[in-house]
């Protein structure tokens, strides 16, 4: 089979998993890297690994073990194996407490179960995302611990009864933020949050879904959803995903692979934005130990040093050459307060600074209005039906009607 026809294979290692402590002052970060080749880099490559270890009396190649110094003694090598293989790179970080954050936003805020929220301000993204920023000026450490123990309780009604006590908190520092928009969008929805919270559907009674808030797996997921951005740019399927051999996870991982593997093909277009659910169709997905597969080892080393780059530690020139490959060869996700700032601002700011036509402001004004008046609706009709949002039909929002 020639080099164009070949699938691609991906080889993933992580570090910076603490389990349930997403508090862990030692770990702030959860870090991914993934090594992904066109074809089996392990099968092709594993010889030139191991005697690239071998030049420094080691069986095998792991960052940490090495260091900064050996690893450069050997990084021409790796950059030599790397041009030669056209190996391209996914690396992540997830800051975890701002992954607490999105899923506090996410939890209480979704429009769906919380009728004191309006639609747009949940499903239009840049509003979704700059709500969550302001709502982390809110929460303090032990409000943030006690909404994890709130999402992770296996007994509903000690996880109903947290959700209280952390709408309680949250409302207590709603004076803090500056604008009064805020204030009363916030306000309103934990208000109505902390007195439905039956309506929140906070409590999930499996295991493996509550693993899904961790940080390892939203950052497999982005790995998968980059994995199939990459197979239909192109135009080659990823055949299979082999990742660092580890317990806890194991079968969750697994899990979110069938899931979205077998997913619809079906784009939706929502709130201006396309959604997809289906990834990486027909790839198998397997654990292996790092010492028997030259692909994961090259992924420790390379998140290694990617880890010393976020740490802002200095790197000697073969280091700072490996990780330019690496960042001009593949795509880095930062779901981070930084990140996620830098990228709204260059994603957004261009929109929200560029002048409105007064056809274009009318029409949005007419919206809002709309969304105010379906959210007080919505709250008097719950008191009558007791159904959450989501359980009533609406009537559909067409994109063309959302300002873009």
């Amino acid at each position: 089979m020639g080099e164009s026809n070949l699938p691609f294979f991906a080889f993933v290692d992580e570090t910076g998993n603490t389990g349930h402590n997403v508090f862990d002052e030692v770990q702030p970060d959860f870090l991914t890297a993934a090594l992904i080749s066109r074809g089996n880099f392990d099968a092709q490559y594993g010889t030139h690994v191991l005697a690239i270890a071998t030049k420094l009396g080691h069986s095998a190649l792991h960052g940490k073990e090495l260091g900064v110094q050996r690893i450069e003694s050997i990084a021409s090598d790796l950059l030599a194996l790397l041009t030669t293989s056209k190996a391209t790179f996914f690396v992540s970080r997830v800051e975890k407490k701002y992954l607490v954050v999105t899923k506090m936003f996410d939890s209480i805020f979704d429009s769906g179960e919380n009728a004191g929220v309006s639609w747009h301000h949940y499903n239009m993204r840049p509003l979704r995302l700059l709500l969550t920023f302001k709502l982390s000026y809110l929460i303090e450490e032990d409000t943030a611990r006690a909404f994890w123990k709130c999402i992770l309780e296996p007994k509903e009604e000690r996880a109903r009864a947290l959700l209280v006590e952390v709408c309680q908190a949250l409302l207590k520092n709603i004076s803090d933020l500056p604008d009064e928009a805020s204030r009363r969008t916030l306000g309103n929805a934990l208000e109505w949050a902390r007195d439905h919270p039956q309506s929140i559907q906070i409590h999930v009674d499996r295991k493996i879904a509550r693993q899904g808030h961790f940080p390892n797996l939203v950052a497999f997921t982005n790995l998968l959803r980059g994995l199939e951005g990459l197979s239909k740019r192109f135009k080659r399927n990823v055949a299979r995903i082999t990742h660092d051999q580890q317990s806890e996870f194991e079968k969750t991982l697994k899990t979110y692979h069938d899931i979205l593997s077998t997913a619809s093909d079906d784009e939706i277009r929502w709130a201006g934005e396309t959604y997809a659910f289906q990834a990486v169709k027909g790839s198998t997905f397997e654990t292996k130990e790092d010492n028997l597969s030259a692909g994961i080892q090259i992924a420790d080393v390379i998140l290694w040093l990617y880890h010393q780059h976020h740490k802002n530690r200095p790197l000697p020139s073969g280091c700072q050459t490996l990780l330019q490959y690496v960042f001009s060869n593949g795509w880095e996700t930062d779901f981070s307060f930084a990140g996620v700032e830098a990228a709204y601002i260059q994603n957004y700011l261009p929109i929200l600074e560029a002048p409105i036509a007064p056809e274009t402001l009318s029409r949005g004004q007419e919206l809002v209005r709309q969304f105010e008046k379906d959210r007080l609706s919505s709250m008097a009709q719950y008191e009558v039906d007791g159904l959450a949002p989501f359980m009533r039909p609406k009537q559909l929002i067409r994109d063309d009607d959302i300002l873009s």
